[in-house]
């Protein structure tokens, strides 16, 4: 079950011991332009890099209890892609206050202190934690744009914790607030796009014909929390492990980063999960 503080959201199936996690909102920050205020985590929009900086130091502390800041988060380009990196202590702070490492979607390590971080605004953001057989844990984010959920980047998270030793029926998932089937609405193109990548039945699951525009074009419903709760079932993480989020980032754009409501004009959220220090 997802609770929120009017910051941050958070998941009771990830508050285990040794773990710390959330999902941001657009309060909690410093920025002030009216696109990205007040909590944006993401570099190159409408603020300052040390705008951005600052905000990862209010988000990481406030998610680790005051344990972490900025230079233990790392992120990295995101190309829409299944891609999920190892990271290890070497990568601390890559893309916030180093260089950014390879482009990719995903993040998964077993090393405390390193804090991965995932940007969103209507893509789906999954948060994982697993342990392994002697108890300590490994964990995962995930960016899941449709390309990303289509191919499976959730079930490629989950392979790669299990290569790093996790316990695969100790797998959980919590999916944060994306854009929901109530907004998300697709063309053609898409659907062709995801049948491609997934195959007919996928696509006919998890892309619904929704209506006929006034140029005679059908338009569907993308369902973006089935495809990834679809892939993430396939590699062994059951529904009991899986929490997901009901807030739809689209409908509303005052509490959340959403790239569709605002043409663009937005900011975006972060969602971290980190392993706290024995």
């Amino acid at each position: 079950m997802f609770s929120e503080n009017g910051v941050i959201f958070q998941s009771s199936l990830l508050e285990l011991p040794g773990i710390c996690h959330g999902f941001s909102t657009r309060a909690g920050g410093i920025s002030t332009h009216p696109y990205t205020k007040t909590m944006n985590l993401a570099m190159g929009r409408e603020d300052d890099d040390d705008t951005v900086r600052r905000n990862g130091d209010i988000f990481a502390s406030l998610v680790s209890g005051g344990v972490y800041q900025t230079e233990h988060l790392v992120t990295a380009s995101q190309i829409h892609s299944a891609k999920v990196r190892i990271l290890t202590a070497e990568n601390r702070g890559e893309g916030m206050v180093k260089p950014a490492g390879e482009d990719c979607d995903g993040f998964v390590t077993d090393i405390p202190g390193v804090l991965p971080m995932i940007r969103v605004a209507d893509c789906t953001p999954v948060l994982l934690s697993g342990a392994k057989a002697d108890g300590s844990p490994v964990i995962g984010a995930v960016h899941a744009g449709w390309r990303g959920s289509a191919a499976g980047i959730a079930a490629e998270a989950v392979e790669k914790m299990v290569s790093l030793g996790a316990d695969r029926d100790s797998i959980r998932a919590a999916v944060g607030p994306h854009i929901g089937t109530c907004c998300y609405e697709v063309g053609a193109d898409m659907v062709e796009a995801v049948t491609a990548m997934a195959g007919a039945a996928f696509a006919e699951a998890y892309c619904t014909p929704r209506r006929t525009d006034e140029h005679g074009l059908q338009k569907y419903t993308a369902d973006m929390t089935g495809m990834n709760r679809y892939w993430l079932t396939a590699a062994g993480v059951t529904a009991e492990r899986i929490d997901v989020s009901s807030a739809c980032t689209m409908c509303d754009p005052e509490r959340f980063h959403s790239h569709r409501a605002t043409a663009g004009k937005r900011g975006a959220m972060g969602a971290v999960i980190g392993i706290l220090p024995v």
